[in-house]
């Protein structure tokens, strides 16, 4: 059949499903990109990184800050290809969506089914940022994408590039420093005690009160804490106010938030009543900037007694509860997220 052949609605399906190529290619993927890496670079947390990812990213030793920013300027400038340089938005928008499709599969293989902070604080859960990527990917992947015209394609690579060039700047400048200061103060049983011997403890020129010089970000590793002496573990040298018979007989050290349902709801089922063992909670604070005042929720321990508080300032990177068992001062076990109906660290409780 002769091209002067071909059904005219043939044509116009072929031209419609470029158009629809195109809008993928260099209008919807560019945006949804946007989209996340201005989260990110808004925020400027590690925190948005995927759970899984910025933990693989810590234990490889390199710093969460840097990280963050190197993605934020490689999806920066993949939205200014995609919308600058048209021959290569296609196989762009491809690479990155293919990636962002790795990494959430990868994060759920593992366990991440909550959280996945590609969109801050809006993020959903990690399956339908998977769906609604793998949807785009599909899209672009089998529609082709019309030709317009063009501008010069040095321009668009020059545009992409400064770009690339100016986030990465502002991003990289807008790094937290490596450390901040927070005072310690005098009833805290164990943390004065390793500030004294502490070589980043300072002491104010005005005073007598110790300062301490913390990370800017910390992610505990939790599994290391196994079997050792628990003033020996730097998230216990940081908590201010813990009881000085910590080292004592059997305890439970408890780590949490004010806005965790999964924390009310462990606390409620295995803490409300007949503690089989001291329990002391801390408050992990919800932002860099402090504790949220919205969604508290009150805490179903009585017996507890008073809830002390990490430092403000510190870009806390857990996943509430941590639970931490105690035995004549070593760590009997420890655990991230603790599952209310199948805990992995409640041995006082006959678990």
């Amino acid at each position: 059949m002769s091209d002067n052949q071909i059904d005219p609605r043939t044509l116009a399906a072929q031209g419609k499903a470029a158009t629809a190529g195109l809008l993928l290619a260099r209008f919807i993927v560019p945006l949804w990109v946007l989209m996340g890496a201005s989260a990110k670079l808004i925020e400027q947390s590690p925190r948005l990184l995927p759970e899984y990812l910025r933990k693989a990213i810590d234990n490889a030793g390199v710093d969460l800050h840097i990280a963050l920013a190197v993605f934020i300027t490689i999806e920066f400038a993949a939205v200014a290809l995609m919308v600058f340089v048209p021959k290569v938005a296609r196989p762009t928008a491809i690479f990155m969506l293919g990636s962002f499709c790795l990494v959430l599969i990868w994060e759920m293989i593992n366990g991440n089914v909550t959280q996945c902070g590609c969109l801050a604080s809006i993020s959903p859960p990690p399956w339908v940022m998977l769906s609604i990527d793998g949807l785009l990917l599909v899209g672009v992947c089998a529609l082709p994408v019309r030709r317009i015209l063009e501008p010069d394609a040095r321009a668009g690579w020059a545009l992409a590039s400064l770009v690339a060039i100016a986030i990465g700047a502002v991003s990289f400048m807008r790094m937290p420093s490596d450390a901040i200061t927070v005072p310690v103060h005098s009833g805290d049983a164990v943390a004065t005690e390793h500030a004294s011997d502490d070589a980043s403890a300072q002491t104010q020129p005005n005073g007598n009160t110790p300062q301490m010089s913390l990370p800017a970000y910390y992610q505990p590793p939790v599994e290391s804490w196994i079997g050792q002496p628990i003033d020996s573990i730097d998230l216990v040298q940081w908590t201010a106010g813990l009881p000085a018979d910590l080292k004592e007989g059997r305890r439970y050290l408890i780590y949490f938030s004010h806005t965790c349902e999964h924390c009310f709801e462990l606390l409620l089922t295995h803490f409300d009543f007949d503690l089989p063992a001291p329990t002391t909670l801390v408050a992990i604070p919800e932002t860099i900037d402090g504790f949220e005042e919205d969604g508290h929720l009150e805490n179903p321990c009585i017996d507890c007694g008073a809830v002390l508080k990490l430092p403000v300032g510190v870009d806390w990177l857990m996943t509430p509860p941590i639970v931490i068992a105690i035995e004549d001062g070593i760590v009997h076990c420890a655990q991230e997220a603790e599952d209310v109906y199948e805990p992995q660290c409640l041995p006082w409780h006959g678990f």
